[in-house]
């Protein structure tokens, strides 16, 4: 009889702290889980996981019940659900899409709009602010990852994309994603 697997979805987010990521990983790992998908990231001065958790119902049962102790013994607020694999997209294209542009409230909304309207799915969006090393000026790099429908024509989607960027100020490209 094959092993049911079963998923757990789950975020944690605290301060940051030596070792935390290792921390978090290896009580994961003691517990039976393999982990599936995981973004680790600095939010400011705090730690942040976002992990895809998979095992048996046993393995799972052990972590569900380790969580809050976990969370308190590693100083992390910690949210968890039960999910599925994701369902394979169908008849898309991969795309990639950076922006660099002046840092400005409206830029990732207005991108996410952009793409929204033009029935595009972002699937992953990294957003980044600095300072200038030249000039000093406030200034971010915007990374997506698209599912571009096959029936959307590439250079009418290039195009209309260059003339948002072009409205906020940016500096942008939009590449196929070569797997």
């Amino acid at each position: 009889m094959p092993e049911i697997k079963k998923y757990l979805s789950l975020v944690a987010l605290g301060a940051s702290r030596d070792k935390l990521a290792h921390d978090l990983i290896r009580a994961i790992g003691r517990r039976g889980c393999e982990i599936l998908e995981c973004r680790i990231t600095p939010l400011g001065d705090h730690f942040s996981a976002a992990v895809l958790l998979s095992g048996n119902w046993s393995a799972m049962g052990k972590m569900e019940s380790a969580l809050p102790g976990l969370a308190e013994h590693l100083g992390l607020s910690i949210r968890f659900e039960h999910t599925e694999p994701a369902e394979p997209p169908r008849d898309f294209r991969p795309y990639a899409a950076e922006v660099v542009a002046p840092q400005q409230p409206r830029l990732l909304s207005e991108l996410m709009s952009f793409f929204t309207e033009q029935d595009v799915a972002v699937v992953e969006a990294s957003v980044q602010a600095y300072q200038s090393g030249m000039t000093g000026a406030d200034m971010c790099t915007t990374h997506l990852s698209l599912h571009v429908p096959i029936s959307q024509h590439p250079q009418t989607l290039r195009d209309a994309f260059m003339d948002v960027c072009d409205d906020l100020h940016a500096d942008g490209l939009l590449d196929p994603i070569k797997t």
